[in-house]
């Protein structure tokens, strides 16, 4: 990650060769070239850490024959501009000249704010020259409080008075905005993950947290990779990395990276919520809460487990909508049925183990008797994938007997989403709140024959997808 962390009150002017790219916008047809300008970051009503804007001199101006007094950045350029400049100070501004032959560094000796803009006055001429690009780095600018299209004007005089431009260059506010479904998310495995959707325009993250008592947020339990700012709604995979073990509200926090001066290096950083910043919309976190629900399981079935008498145990190794049964082993084979059971949609299934008696068990296809594979090796057999019921009766203590493995599947389940914060239009399309139920599990019933005296509970999580990897018979 990168360790510098700038000022919230720097602004930096930087003058680079027309050769660095950059992203352009349409402005003025007068002298000056337009370039860019982009807010970071670029959520309504907030401070900007970053705010570069851009111009390139042309061989026909002024500046390149004379050298640049002063420069102003007109943030008013735009009527609708309701932001601010009043933070911007002298003890914030750093001027860096650069070409295709070097770079040095001139301080400018004075800065003074006016009616939406920022005039800034170098105590020598600056030297400029044809398709030198200027940058304007703008750090304590507070953003328009509406999102939309906005305009910035730039002009440089020289020490004569004769003066370039103005030209403009347009940039965009767009507020952050997040959806949490209710969903579920397996304790049981190692890719243990949530859903989240919205408008993340920055270079940052979604963190996902525990809920306080008080509604705010708690404990950090995941993050999503660093995002890449864009303006349109995304779906968003948050690991929580089986840091969830029981069903609970949780809230999606979007942030953005503070160190670093470019995409680039932002996106080479790493999430840290007491150094990261939450996006706010005209002060609001942009975040939003969903209940997660956790399977209602005491372990997960694995071959080589054993598991106490009366556990729950979690299946998760079958097809969807399968039949199966619960074997003993007799003489190394499968033998007589204990119990048989159907998989949901997403091929998961609950086991209660009440009447097990004490011995080794294999669960097998009820179609073709088939053994399944509990371990996800090459070797398929009654020795190889059985489980044993050690004959004491499960308690709370022993809950976590067999509770690990490395094959658990999340899958969404029913529940309306929360938002928080401002703006969530964005980007074009707005993130809508899902609907439904609180997720339950359905349940499976015994069947009436010799050998099927168990009740299976069938975990029914709506909506889920199909098992992206099914284990094999």
């Amino acid at each position: 990650m990168t360790t510098v962390r700038r000022s919230a009150f720097m602004i930096t002017v930087v003058l680079v060769s027309a050769l660095v790219g950059g992203i352009a916008f349409g402005g003025s047809a007068a002298a000056l070239n337009s370039d860019t300008a982009a807010p970071y970051p670029h959520s309504p009503g907030t401070s900007a850490t970053d705010f570069p804007v851009s111009v390139v001199a042309q061989g026909s101006d002024a500046i390149t024959q004379d050298g640049m007094k002063s420069m102003t950045v007109d943030f008013g350029a735009s009527g609708s501009f309701d932001g601010s400049v009043e933070n911007v100070s002298v003890g914030s501004v750093s001027v860096t000249v650069a070409s295709s032959s070097g770079q040095r560094t001139v301080d400018p000796a004075n800065v003074s704010t006016s009616d939406g803009q920022i005039t800034l006055t170098f105590q020598q001429p600056v030297s400029v020259s044809a398709d030198d690009r200027i940058i304007a780095n703008v750090a304590n600018v507070t953003t328009p409080t509406s999102d939309g299209s906005y305009s910035v004007g730039v002009s440089t005089t020289t020490p004569s008075g004769t003066t370039d431009g103005p030209v403009t260059d347009d940039y965009r506010i767009e507020s952050a905005s997040l959806s949490f479904a209710n969903q579920s998310a397996s304790q049981f495995s190692v890719n243990q993950s949530v859903n989240v959707s919205g408008v993340v325009p920055n270079a940052g993250y979604v963190g996902i947290f525990t809920v306080a008592d008080n509604g705010s947020r708690g404990q950090l339990v995941g993050s999503s990779q660093p995002i890449v700012a864009l303006y349109n709604e995304r779906n968003y995979t948050v690991n929580l990395n089986g840091n969830v073990n029981e069903s609970q509200q949780l809230m999606a926090v979007a942030y953005y990276e503070t160190s670093g001066s470019s995409q680039s290096e932002r996106l080479n950083g790493t999430f840290d919520p007491n150094e990261d910043a939450v996006v706010t919309n005209n002060g609001q976190p942009a975040n939003a809460t969903g209940y997660v629900t956790t399977v209602d399981a005491d372990g997960r079935v694995q071959s080589g487990s054993e598991y106490d008498q009366g556990a729950r145990l979690y299946f998760d190794q079958g097809d969807a909508s399968t039949g199966y049964q619960l074997r003993a082993v007799e003489n190394g084979s499968p033998g007589r049925t204990a119990n048989q059971f159907e998989t949901a949609a997403n091929g998961s299934a609950t086991i209660d183990t009440s009447d097990l008696q004490q011995g080794q068990y294999v669960v097998t296809r009820i179609d073709d008797g088939s053994v399944v594979s509990l371990d996800n090796d090459s070797t398929t057999s009654a020795q190889d994938d059985s489980i044993t019921i050690t004959g004491q009766q499960f308690t709370e203590s022993t809950a976590a007997a067999g509770s690990s493995g490395d094959n658990g599947s999340a899958n969404a389940s029913g529940g309306a989403s929360t938002n928080a914060g401002n703006g969530g239009d964005a980007g074009g399309n707005s993130s809508g709140n899902a609907s439904g139920n609180d997720s339950g599990n359905g349940s499976g019933s015994s069947s009436s024959g010799p050998g099927f005296g168990i009740a299976v509970a069938v975990v029914a999580l709506l909506g889920a997808a199909l098992l992206a990897t099914r284990r094999g018979r």
